[in-house]
């Protein structure tokens, strides 16, 4: 098996747009959460909600935050963010783009919960096939910023 690395190690971002942050303000620490409004994700095949982590000097800590909205897709909870409805959270690399716009405003993001990398995995025959290259080139277009692609 090959193993190839499609990001460099993440974080869940939480996010949320300059017109929440005027109607709600902006928390200015992990205890402030549970005065705002959260778009939950809910997992489709379990159909459990997805549980709010945050990372507290290397200390996992569980925060019981209010639903706005539950969603099951995530480009559902960064619409609903983008119109102020609440805080979303998602892996950076999916909103980088979005915050450095000024479109979504992070929160917290000293508190974000660590992730690893995302990795694909293909045998070693299968690199030589064209539909395997192009999957790859795909994936690491959409979640790898240019300057960190390897070859």
């Amino acid at each position: 098996m090959v193993a190839r690395q499609l990001t460099k190690p993440m974080k869940e971002a939480f996010f949320v747009s300059p017109d929440y942050i005027k109607q709600y303000g902006l928390p200015t620490s992990p205890n402030e959460l549970q005065q705002h409004k959260l778009i939950q994700y809910r997992f489709i095949t379990s159909n459990q909600l997805v549980p709010v982590l945050l990372n507290d000097n290397g200390q996992t800590v569980t925060v019981e935050m209010p639903n706005a909205l539950i969603v099951n897709d995530t480009s559902l909870m960064v619409d609903a963010a983008l119109k102020g409805l609440g805080i979303g959270r998602i892996v950076e690399p999916l909103v980088t783009e979005l915050i450095d716009s000024g479109q979504l405003v992070p929160v917290l993001p000293e508190y974000w919960y660590p992730y690893s990398a995302l990795y694909v995995y293909f045998h070693q025959d299968a690199q030589k096939a064209k539909r395997v290259r192009v999957l790859i080139d795909f994936l690491l277009e959409k979640l790898m910023p240019p300057a960190e692609r390897k070859a």
